[in-house]
C-alpha cells in the first residue's frame, strides 16, 4: 500500500465552504491531525494530501482543500488550487455545515461535479449540533434533489465517520 504511486490511487477531493468542517473531517477519517483546524476562515491554504488504504476501495488519496467561498486576492488563489484538485478527482465529498445547509457555492460545486461526471456525495458535518428531525428532512430533500448519497457526520463524536 505504501508504495502505490499517487497517480494510481483513487483521488477523493474534500470540497466545501470555509469552516464547513473539511479539515476536521479528514482528521477524523484518518484518525490523525494532518490538517490544521481553526475557527478562523481560510486556515487551509494549500491542498493537504493523505495517502491511505480503505478496504474495499484499496489505495486512496484524500485531498483536503481550501474553501470554495474564499475571498480577496489570496482567497481567489486558494479557490484556483481547489479547482485544480477537482481536475484530478475521481470522487468528491461535498462537505456542508449541517447547521447552515446548502449555499449557492455548494450548489455550484454540486453542479460542477455533475457536469464533469465526478461521482460525489453530500456530507453534512457537525451532526452532533443538529436536531434529528432537521437531519432527516435535509437528507430526504437533498437525496431526492441531487440523487446522491447524503451522510451526516460529527468529527467530534465520530458519528458517521
Amino acid at each position: 500500500m505504501d508504495k502505490t504511486p499517487r497517480g494510481l490511487r483513487l483521488h477523493i477531493a474534500i470540497l466545501g465552504r470555509r469552516n464547513a468542517g473539511k479539515s476536521s473531517l479528514i482528521n477524523a477519517i484518518t484518525n490523525q491531525d494532518i490538517a490544521l483546524v481553526s475557527s478562523i476562515p481560510g486556515t487551509t491554504t494549500d491542498p493537504v494530501y493523505k495517502a491511505m488504504e480503505v478496504p474495499p476501495l484499496g489505495p486512496i488519496m484524500l485531498v483536503d482543500t481550501a474553501g470554495i467561498d474564499d475571498e480577496g486576492e489570496l482567497g481567489q488563489k486558494r479557490v484556483k488550487r481547489t479547482m485544480k484538485v477537482l481536475e484530478t478527482a475521481d470522487v468528491a465529498l461535498l462537505v456542508v455545515d449541517g447547521r447552515l445547509g446548502l449555499s449557492s457555492f455548494d450548489q455550484g460545486m454540486a453542479a460542477l461535479c455533475s457536469e464533469r461526471k465526478i461521482p460525489w456525495l453530500l456530507v453534512y458535518t457537525k451532526g452532533d449540533l443538529v436536531a434529528e428531525d432537521r437531519k432527516a428532512r435535509l437528507a430526504r430533500e437533498h437525496r431526492i434533489k441531487y440523487d446522491v448519497p447524503v451522510l451526516w457526520v460529527s468529527s467530534v463524536t465520530k458519528a458517521g465517520i
